[in-house]
């Protein structure tokens, strides 16, 4: 796998990303794309196991340091998140290392940079994913008919 692609849900409070842009995606690693969020707390684990179910080859949620979240405890929040949904994925044959959890301050660029890049190596690493099909949609109940009480 040469570019894995990758869907990171990225804290607006922790790394600047605004140079490091190109529309959606990372300049200098395009297979990265990056949805903006309130904060790492706010990701729901479905969202990630989504990302993952549509082709995404890996995916990561990026908060504050720890110790150091806007929103009090959101990226301790969602590492723990990350972890019940890696065991998760795991009892599914989903790999967990498709997964991360990063922490890094406004001005890490460099160092949240590197940790991608370390991201997408591991990635490159692993046997391809298996592809998989979202899940069905849930069905309704229902309605019960006129007249029946």
């Amino acid at each position: 796998m040469s570019d894995p692609k990758v869907v990171g849900f990225v804290c607006d409070w922790s790394v600047d990303l605004a140079p490091l842009l190109d529309g959606t995606r990372l300049r200098e690693l395009p297979s990265v794309r990056v949805i903006p969020v309130p904060c790492s707390g706010f990701v729901r684990p479905d969202w990630l196991e989504d990302a993952l179910t549509r082709g995404a080859d890996g995916v990561f949620v990026l908060g504050c340091p720890y110790g150091d979240c806007l929103n009090r405890e959101g990226n301790y929040l969602m590492r723990d998140r990350v972890d019940q949904l890696q065991r998760r994925l795991q009892r599914r044959r989903v790999d967990p290392a498709r997964m991360a959890m990063l922490a890094h301050g406004l001005h890490d660029r460099a160092a949240f940079l590197a940790e991608v890049r370390a991201f997408l190596d591991r990635l490159r690493a692993l046997p391809a994913a298996a592809p998989r099909s979202p899940a069905p949609a849930k069905m309704p109940a229902p309605a019960a008919a006129e007249g029946e009480a």
